[in-house]
């Protein structure tokens, strides 16, 4: 399927089960995941929303396929401004976090930016409570990356929990158990 055609596909509505059948496509080789990433960026929110949501779907279907890709993902993501691609996003990053030991598409790799973004997205009180929930898991996977990080993911956290929802309290409390052992 080229990228035209997968642009057809997505501008109308899609339910899980046809995103889960784009996502088997992409993950067979039938789309590329640059290709999503890509349209994951397109001027109609719709259309970019859906994008994001069949990668995070391909991701999890076939995810040797997604790390030949995960540079060029890891690249894109601070640029993603759309909330709705951001939850997508930030979902696949935490999998890459949490798998990235001794991948060779990651060796050498420069966390700063997509530290920072995270932060930001993090800080941003437009941001969603889903976006920054799992970009508190996010920076307490890459805290190790460098010696600020943790310190200033415990402050953020400590503020975010004085007025958070039930979904900020909790994750946020076990952020905190977790730095804290």
């Amino acid at each position: 399927m080229t990228k035209d055609e997968l642009l057809e596909e997505i501008k109308q509505t899609l339910e899980k089960v046809k995103v889960e059948k784009l996502a088997a496509i992409a993950g067979a080789g039938g789309l590329h995941f640059n290709d999503l990433i890509d349209l994951s960026f397109h001027q109609d929110k719709a259309i970019a929303f859906r994008a994001s949501w069949i990668l995070e779907n391909a991701t999890c279907l076939q995810p040797e396929e997604f790390w030949k890709n995960a540079p060029y993902f890891l690249n894109s993501y601070n640029a993603q401004t759309n909330n709705s691609c951001r939850r997508h996003f930030t979902k696949i990053l935490m999998w890459v976090v949490k798998k990235k030991a001794n991948r060779k598409e990651l060796r050498g790799f420069d966390w700063t930016a997509i530290i920072e973004s995270t932060f930001e997205w993090l800080s941003n009180p437009e941001c969603p409570v889903a976006v920054k929930v799992n970009c508190l898991d996010i920076l307490l996977g890459l805290k190790d990356q460098q010696d600020w990080i943790a310190e200033e993911l415990r402050a953020e956290t400590e503020f975010l929990l004085r007025n958070g929802s039930a979904a900020m309290q909790s994750r946020g409390k076990k952020v905190l158990k977790k730095l804290r052992s």
